[in-house]
């Protein structure tokens, strides 16, 4: 998500969640996060704790660097073979997020996911994992 399609989507969700509505905001950011990489500025998910919604990864793994989470780029360990980075590492980072504003909701359990053995690129087109992204999988508990 892009810092101003993130700004409009938070905007919207303050408008319309009130004060008692359970939000859930999930997508890839393209961006790691700030509590992961703190050295690093990172305005998209810092945007999103500060509009109150909390990283349910993070919050069943606080640990960033026992539990990374990397949801890029588990299919693809290198870099396509094309272009100035070809061959070179590409990220392993924790970019894809399912945020929330716990309002009614707590965290049982979140993972990241990739299911089969994917190849990499360029081999990809038998692949049954759809993504070059790991999923987050998050599984809630509503609160009365």
């Amino acid at each position: 998500m892009r810092p101003a399609r993130l700004r409009v989507a938070l905007r919207w969700i303050a408008a319309e969640a009130g004060t008692a509505r359970p939000v859930v905001l999930v997508g890839d950011f393209n961006a790691p996060s700030h509590p992961d990489r703190p050295e690093v500025a990172r305005p998209d998910t810092r945007a999103a704790e500060q509009a109150g919604l909390r990283d349910s990864y993070r919050e069943a793994h606080p640990d960033p660097e026992a539990e990374p989470g990397a949801t890029w780029s588990p299919v693809h360990p290198v870099h396509p073979e094309e272009g100035d980075r070809a061959g070179l590492p590409e990220p392993q980072d924790r970019i894809d997020y399912v945020l929330h504003n716990a309002r009614g909701l707590r965290v049982l359990a979140s993972r990241t996911l990739v299911l089969g053995t994917p190849a990499p690129w360029p081999d990809v087109a038998g692949n049954a994992w759809p993504s070059d992204h790991a999923a987050v999988v998050t599984a809630f508990a509503l609160r009365p």
